[in-house]
C-alpha cells in the first residue's frame, strides 16, 4: 500500500510530466509562428482585419455583407492593433499560441479524469504533434481562441456530469456556461451546442432519483448565465437590424450547402489559383450524383437589404431547394461528410497556395506527411478508441452530442476546418487505444470500432481523388496538376 509520502511523490512526478509536455508544445508552435510569418491574409481572415480596422478607426462593428459574425474575435485583433499598431497581427498570432495551452491542459485533463495518467501523458503528447490543430494558432481564424475557451468548459462539464453530488458542481456549471458563452462570441457554431450537452446531466441526475424542480433548479443557474453573456449584443443586433440574435451565418451557409454545385471549402481556394494561371482545376469526385441531375442553382436574396432577414431567405430558399430534390440531398450529404473527414487540412491547403514563406515551404514535402499523416491517424485510431474504451455514461453522451452535432454542422458546408472542435476528443481517443488496446472488449464494443472504422475509410474513398490532388498540390505546387 502506497504511503502519503509516495502519493505525494506521483502527483508531483506528474505534474512534472504534465508542465513538459505543455512547454514543449508551446515551443513547436512558437517555432511554426517563426517559420510561418509573413503568411498571407485568406478569405475570412481578410474579412476579421476588415472588422477589426472599422472598430479601431471608426469605432464601428460593421458587418461582412453575407455574414453577421459574433464580435469578440474581431475585438481580440482590434486590441492588438492598439496595442501594437503595425505588429498588431504578429501579436495576435503570439497570443494565439500561448492560448493554446488550455488547450493541451484541457486534453489532458479530460483524459486523466476519464482514464488515467498515462492516457492523459499521451493525449499531451499527441497534441503536441497534431500539426494541423498546432497551424491554426498562426492563422487569423477563431478557432484557436475558440478552442481554448471550449476545452475547459467541456472539462468543467464532464467533471460536474461525472460527479453530480459534488459541492463543487453549481460553481463547474457556471464556469462552463461562462467559457461557453464567451465562446459563442467567438464562433456561432456552439450556441445550440451548449445548452444541448447539459442533457447528459439532466440524464444522470434523472437516474438517480432526483426530483424533477430540483433538476430544473440546477440546470437553470448556467443557462441564465448563458443567457447573461449572450443578452448585451443580441440587444445591440435588435437595435441595429430588428432582429434579436447573437449573430447571423446560417444563412451563408445554406446558400453553399444546399445548392445545385457542390462547394469544397478546401478546394475553392486552390481551384481559384488554378483558374489564375490557366491550369485545370481539380474535379470533385463526381459518382455521387445522379446522370440525368443537371440542377439550376437557386440565387441569393440579394435584393433583402437587411441582412439578418436576407440570410433568413437564403435559408428559406435553400430548404425549399431541398425538398423538391430529396435524392439529390442525400447524395450531397455523404459527399460533404467525405471531405468533413478527408486527411486535409488548412496547413496543406496554405501549403498548395504557396501562403508560406521559403522558411517553412522548403519542407514541404516533410510537412504535408506529418499533416495528413496526423489528420488521418487521429480520425481513424481517435474514433476506434472512442468507440471501443470509452466509459459508458454522461461523458460518453457528451461525446456522442458534439460529434452528432459537428457532423450535422459540416453535413451543410464542406471543409476541414470544422472537424477541429473534435480533434481534441479523437487524441483522447487515439491515447486510449495506445495505452489500452483492443483486449479484453465485450463484442458490441468491437463490433462498433469495426463498424466505424469501415465507415470512415469508405468516407475517404470516396473523397480520395480530390484528396490526392489537394495533397500533390501541396507537396509539389499547383504547377504539377494539369
Amino acid at each position: 500500500m502506497k504511503s502519503p509520502k509516495d502519493d505525494k511523490h506521483t502527483v508531483q512526478g506528474f505534474g512534472r510530466k504534465f508542465a513538459g509536455i505543455l512547454a514543449a508544445g508551446l515551443i513547436l508552435r512558437f517555432v511554426l509562428l517563426g517559420l510561418a510569418v509573413p503568411v498571407e491574409l485568406q478569405s475570412d481572415e481578410a474579412n476579421y482585419v476588415y472588422l477589426a480596422l472599422g472598430l479601431e478607426r471608426f469605432g464601428l462593428f460593421f458587418d461582412c455583407y453575407r455574414f453577421l459574425w459574433p464580435p469578440l474575435y474581431p475585438g481580440f485583433l482590434r486590441l492588438c492593433f492598439l496595442l501594437a499598431d503595425e505588429q498588431g497581427l504578429l501579436l495576435a498570432r503570439g497570443l494565439q499560441v500561448l492560448s493554446t495551452l488550455a488547450i493541451g491542459w484541457s486534453t489532458m485533463s479530460i483524459a486523466r479524469r476519464l482514464f488515467n495518467d498515462s492516457v492523459a501523458l499521451v493525449s499531451g503528447l499527441l497534441w503536441i504533434v497534431h500539426l494541423p490543430l498546432a497551424a491554426f494558432s498562426h492563422l487569423l481564424w477563431s478557432e484557436s481562441l475558440f478552442l481554448a475557451l471550449w476545452g475547459p468548459a467541456l472539462a468543467l462539464l464532464i467533471a460536474a456530469s461525472l460527479e453530480p453530488n459534488h459541492p463543487a458542481r453549481g460553481r463547474r456549471l457556471l464556469g462552463y456556461a461562462l467559457l461557453a458563452g464567451i465562446g459563442v462570441h467567438l464562433k456561432e457554431s456552439s450556441l445550440y451546442l451548449t445548452p444541448l450537452l447539459l442533457l447528459p446531466l439532466v440524464w444522470t441526475l434523472r437516474r438517480q432519483g432526483t426530483r424533477t424542480l430540483e433538476i430544473l433548479r440546477i440546470i437553470s443557474q448556467p443557462l441564465l448565465l448563458l443567457a447573461l453573456i449572450l443578452l448585451p449584443w443580441s440587444l445591440r443586433n435588435l437595435e441595429t437590424y430588428g432582429r434579436l440574435t447573437v449573430a447571423s451565418t446560417l444563412g451563408e451557409n445554406v446558400y453553399n450547402g444546399l445548392n445545385s454545385s457542390h462547394r469544397n471549402f478546401d478546394l475553392i481556394p486552390v481551384n481559384t489559383a488554378l483558374q489564375r494561371n490557366n491550369q485545370p482545376i481539380l474535379q470533385v469526385r463526381a459518382p455521387l450524383r445522379s446522370s440525368n441531375e443537371n440542377l439550376s442553382p437557386w440565387a441569393r436574396a440579394e435584393e433583402v437589404l437587411n441582412l439578418p432577414e436576407r440570410l433568413d431567405e437564403n435559408r428559406r430558399r435553400g430548404l425549399a431547394f431541398t425538398r423538391d430534390h430529396p435524392g439529390w440531398f442525400l447524395r450531397g450529404r455523404l459527399q460533404k461528410i467525405s471531405d468533413l473527414v478527408a486527411p486535409v487540412s488548412f496547413m496543406t491547403r496554405h501549403l498548395a497556395l504557396g501562403h508560406y514563406p521559403t522558411s517553412l515551404t522548403r519542407w514541404r514535402t516533410m510537412l504535408v506527411i506529418w499533416a495528413a499523416g496526423a489528420s488521418a491517424l487521429t480520425l481513424l485510431l481517435g474514433l476506434i478508441g472512442l468507440a471501443s474504451r470509452l466509459p459508458a455514461g454522461p461523458a460518453a453522451g457528451i461525446f456522442a452530442l458534439q460529434g452528432g452535432y459537428y457532423l450535422a454542422t459540416g453535413s451543410l458546408v464542406a471543409m476541414s476546418r470544422f472537424r477541429l472542435p473534435l480533434v481534441p476528443l479523437l487524441l483522447i481517443g487515439c491515447a486510449s487505444l495506445i495505452c489500452m488496446g483492443l483486449r479484453p472488449l465485450p463484442r458490441p464494443r468491437l463490433m462498433l470500432a469495426a463498424c466505424s472504422s469501415l465507415i470512415l475509410v469508405a468516407l475517404w474513398i470516396i473523397g480520395w481523388p480530390t484528396t490526392w490532388g489537394l495533397l500533390r498540390a501541396a507537396s509539389k505546387g499547383l504547377e504539377v496538376i494539369g
